[in-house]
């Protein structure tokens, strides 16, 4: 309907103009008057049948007014003019046969005492002029013809029986309104008993709501507690005093819920039965590991006795002999490895402070394949005994990576020079070198020792050079070496080296630490070296 009144204005530009017939005006008119009486007739659409049905007997009265209309327009135009346009004649015909056959039928459908009156209506002088004016039009009138009947006679008539009309349609909308409002008043009323009682129950339910919802809620707050507090304190916390060789409560340390007898509360005793497993399981991998790492401790210390002893028998070696010599020792290094996995003391300790270019020439010595390294510039320090040891195996484990993962022909350098902070001691060879992101996790590793995993045993040495670094105080780090391969560096802290010019006296038994090996298979050192070993 918005749309079409749109057309309205073109409608009317034409009547101005001089430039529209009669019946494009009136086609014109009556399109856009249709589309509106489709919207009341959707309007009309009522949940009461009486509203509904007074509601469309209107608008129906209504349509068959709007035909009373159109006829008026039409003869107006015509009265007017004299004659009959093109068109207009059969166009009158066909509006009063819809006329007469519409008004009628509109007013079936009224209530008995409304319906009466509508029929007295039509039978009363003003319509019955109407219809006697139509007859005398159409009987006389052709197309291009007169219309036989002058324009006063015909508005006095068409206005009297309209204005009957619309008088009797504005009182019939007047008793729809009041059937509407009663109509209105029963769903008002229905509504409000409804709308208390669904209020009543919303009420009733809420309260019972909050009541159950508060028990839930606290219950499920204390589940939610006692499960974060177990899985971020309680449970770390006795993996670890059980790790540490601690003896645990498992009973007394239970976690205990009382959240009633219900769904919630079966879950709580499920966690708690958890919690039990889960201590009962780490006591049980606790003592597990505490056994294990004692048999380890035992199996390793047995081998360390025998390699001892193989190795004192071996006594001073040349030749051929060297080459046991260094499978002993590298044995007995391994053999370490467990001890120092295990946590355990390790056993063999030095014979006093020694200096470290005699340690470092010992290591290299000892070390398979000797006659790759190249020693360089080695400062003056002296290491303390409870280090000698410690420092010897790191050394060892990282000359043997060096010398593992580079090519036979390849030199293997080890120096050491001091700094502000310490002593810095350098391993470099040229071997197949490693990639950058492998750099960066072992340096992690190196720096942050955790607990060892038996499923990474691939990495053991770098693992157990770690735990040696970090117990002393010793930064170790790789990196790329200019030649390609890898640097190894080591960081002596000033507490580990003393510069041997204020370091106190060494025992001639610990000069002897670093002879283990016969000149034949010492290490060669660089020019810049203070003592040459061929």
């Amino acid at each position: 309907m918005a749309t079409s009144l749109d057309s309205l204005s073109l409608v009317r530009a034409k009547v101005d103009a001089r430039d529209a017939a009669l019946t494009e005006v009136l086609s014109g008119y009556t399109s856009i008057i249709g589309y509106a009486f489709s919207v009341s007739n959707a309007a009309a659409t009522s949940s009461d049948p009486l509203v509904e049905r007074v509601m469309r007997t209107m608008v129906a009265m209504r349509r068959a007014g709007e035909l009373l209309y159109q006829e008026d327009a039409l003869l107006t135009g015509a009265t007017t003019a004299g004659r009959f346009g093109s068109g207009e004649y059969l166009q009158l015909v066909q509006i009063v046969g819809a006329l007469r056959f519409q008004i009628p039928s509109a007013g079936s459908t009224l209530p008995a005492p409304d319906q009466a009156r509508f029929k007295s209506m039509l039978s009363g002088p003003a319509f019955a002029a109407l219809r006697s004016a139509e007859d005398q039009i159409i009987g006389k009138g052709r197309t291009g013809g007169p219309v036989g009947i002058s324009r006063e006679v015909w508005s006095a008539t068409a206005t009297l029986a309209a204005g009957q009309l619309f008088a009797f349609l504005a009182d019939g909308y007047d008793h729809a309104v009041t059937f509407a409002k009663q109509a209105r008043d029963r769903i008002l009323l229905r509504f409000g008993v409804s709308g208390l009682l669904g209020l009543l129950a919303i009420l009733v339910s809420l309260a019972i709501a909050v009541r159950i919802g508060g028990s839930i809620v606290r219950r499920l707050s204390l589940l939610r507690t006692a499960a974060i507090e177990l899985a971020r304190q309680r449970l770390p916390e006795l993996v670890r005093r059980l790790r540490a060789g601690e003896r645990i409560d498992v009973d007394g340390g239970a976690l205990r819920l009382r959240l009633g007898d219900d769904e919630i509360a079966e879950v709580g005793a499920a966690l708690t039965d958890v919690h039990l497993s889960a201590v009962e399981s780490a006591a049980g991998e606790a003592a597990v590991r505490y056994d294990m790492n004692k048999a380890l401790v035992n199996i390793a210390r047995r081998n360390q006795a025998l390699l001892d002893r193989q190795i004192e028998a071996l006594g001073p070696v040349d030749g051929a002999d060297a080459r046991a010599y260094q499978l002993a020792v590298r044995m007995r290094r391994h053999a370490e490895h467990l001890v120092i996995l295990a946590g355990s003391a390790r056993s063999r300790r030095g014979l006093g402070a020694s200096s470290l270019a005699d340690i470092l020439a010992r290591v290299a010595g000892e070390t398979e394949h000797a006659e790759r390294i190249t020693i360089g510039p080695i400062v003056a320090a002296e290491i303390p005994e409870y280090a000698v040891t410690d420092l010897a195996h790191l050394t060892g484990e990282l000359l043997e990576n060096a010398i593992t993962f580079s090519a036979p022909d390849t030199p293997v350098r080890l120096s050491a020079r001091g700094e502000a902070d310490g002593i810095v001691l350098e391993i470099e060879d040229r071997g197949i070198g490693m990639s950058p992101a492998a750099v960066e996790e072992t340096n992690r590793r190196l720096a942050q020792p955790r607990e060892f995993d038996p499923a990474d045993s691939a990495r053991l040495g770098l693992f157990v050079v770690a735990i040696l670094a970090a117990q002393h105080g010793i930064g170790v780090t790789l990196g790329p070496a200019d030649g390609g391969g890898i640097r190894a560096v080591m960081t002596l802290p000033a507490a580990l080296a003393v510069p041997e010019a204020t370091s106190t006296g060494r025992s001639d038994a610990s000069r002897l630490v670093g002879m283990a090996v016969r000149p034949g298979h010492r290490p060669r050192h660089a020019p810049a070296a203070p003592d040459r070993v061929r």
